[in-house]
């Protein structure tokens, strides 16, 4: 037995379920009512849907008191709005049974209530991108007051700031501060976990690791062992290693990302051919026909046109759909097919059902897509602060080393800090860091932590430049200093 806490956690985890998939239930239950459907029937279509788990079960659960208990299904439906896992279902289930029963205008209801169910999904997008932009902002706040904290300390280290030079202590930075910034990303990356989500799924984690570990494992014994400890190139190793570790999941997620965006970007015109298609009087599988035969849909026009031969051939509607669904696992774009073919398969495809099903994939594309743009921005914003963050510690501590050797005129240092092994050190952590920022950008903009391969390559390279551009003194604030 659960206890109060665990039940209400779990209830309140089943709501969020619930209520992501509302908007795509109440289209679906709208369509065949359309379509002159009754709510027994209804259920038993959605029973068979697997892209709507919870919805799933509740269907399920409802069709149990019915077929097992002998229950009037307008009873049953009435019963489980008095009991929803969701107040958003529980309104909706009241809604359809009060309309039926008082003989009103029941399709009218449901189209009222699928307008309203994708103008709360856009209001709950909305939120959490609102929520991922605090998270965003704290994030680069830690890195900013890390890594100045750190410079700081290393400033005082030094004795720069006009603290006595003959204290013979050993006065090293505190590097503990630059394990932090890699620390915290690893904590937001967490945080930001559930907030944001994409219609594109991971690269497996046993394809990266099988690849990434190996790598990273011969660069980080390379470093250990101090192999080249003498051409400080232990930055380099690391970095190389990392962006090598990272160039086939970058690949994998491309190539997926595409076709995905490309699914998302086609399914509404696709549909909306379909409409107009059946308009001029052509039938719903002619319509399918017509319109995947299109060649403007980049790399979703294999998948389409093979659809379309499929169906020439006499392939049932079921099979394209389990053809479809190994082909991409995109929900946006599954859900939209799988309730058109639900629709024709149960010979509702009339020009109204069709239309208001193109409204509806229209309305979630774009809102997805509003998304897409209200989080672009943060790539930029993350390349920035990482690059700009890096680069600026990297020529702090270079000058303070010049600083110290002008301050000392040839005379041992007395402050006890190696600074060649802290300029190591600290690129070494840099790199580390600017590759987690990566990951951690792609899950913010791209909703998966594989989308941040590629960031992740690019932000390694230019800390690698900046690293370069250091230790090459094309920039050297010690100098300018020196000869004023």
């Amino acid at each position: 037995m659960l206890s109060l806490k665990d039940k209400g956690e779990f209830e309140k985890k089943q709501s969020k379920k619930i209520e992501k998939e509302l908007p795509f239930f109440v289209t679906l239950v709208s369509l065949l009512a359309t379509s002159g459907f009754g709510p027994y029937t209804i259920l038993q279509k959605i029973k068979d849907i697997s892209l709507l788990p919870t919805i799933q079960a509740e269907s399920v659960k409802i069709l149990k008191r019915i077929d097992m208990l002998g229950v009037d299904p307008l009873t049953a439906l009435s019963d489980a709005k008095d009991k929803p896992s969701s107040r958003a279902l529980g309104e909706f289930l009241g809604g359809y049974v009060s309309a039926i029963q008082s003989g009103g205008n029941v399709v009218n209801y449901l189209k009222t209530k699928m307008q309203g169910s994708f103008d709360r999904l856009e209001s709950l997008e909305k939120q959490s991108v609102e929520k991922i932009n605090g998270i965003v902002h704290a994030w680069l706040t830690m890195q900013i007051v890390i890594l100045a904290i750190f410079i700081m300390m290393a400033a005082i280290g030094s004795n720069s700031l006009g603290i006595d030079s003959t204290n013979t202590g050993n006065s090293q930075p505190p590097y503990v501060l630059l394990f932090f910034a890699p620390v915290m990303s690893v904590i937001f990356m967490k945080l930001v976990q559930n907030m944001a989500t994409s219609n594109v799924k991971e690269i497996a984690i046993k394809k990266i690791i099988k690849i990434g570990v190996p790598i990273v494992s011969i660069a980080v014994v390379l470093i250990l062992t101090r192999v080249f400890d003498s051409m400080h190139i232990d930055s380099y190793i690391l970095g190389i290693a990392l962006i090598a570790a990272s160039i086939l999941p970058a690949k994998q997620f491309a190539k997926v990302y595409k076709l995905n965006m490309d699914a998302e970007f086609a399914t509404p015109q696709i549909l909306r051919d379909i409409t107009e298609a059946r308009k001029a009087g052509m039938g719903p599988e002619k319509c399918v026909i017509h319109a995947c035969k299109r060649k403007d849909f980049k790399s979703f026009n294999i998948i389409t046109n093979s659809i379309s031969n499929k169906l020439e051939w006499g392939v049932t509607l079921d099979s394209l759909f389990n053809t479809l669904q190994n082909e991409i696992k995109n929900f946006q774009v599954l859900v939209s097919f799988r309730i058109l073919f639900e629709i024709i398969t149960s010979g509702g495809g009339n020009v109204n059902t069709l239309d208001s099903l193109a409204d509806t994939s229209e309305k979630v594309y774009q809102i997805q897509k509003n998304k897409q743009e209200m989080l672009k921005p943060y790539v930029s914003v993350g390349f920035m602060l990482i690059v700009i963050t890096g680069f600026t510690t990297l020529l702090t501590i270079d000058s303070l080393v010049d600083v110290n050797q002008e301050k000392n005129l040839g005379k041992p240092d007395s402050s006890g800090i190696d600074y060649q092994s802290m300029m190591d050190f600290v690129s070494l952590a840099i790199l580390v860091q600017a590759w987690l920022a990566g990951l951690f950008i792609g899950k913010v903009t791209r909703g998966a932590y594989s989308g941040g391969f590629l960031y992740s390559i690019l932000l390694t390279v230019a800390t690698m430049c900046a690293i370069a551009i250091i230790q090459m003194h094309f920039i050297n604030i010690g100098a300018i200093i020196s000869h004023k």
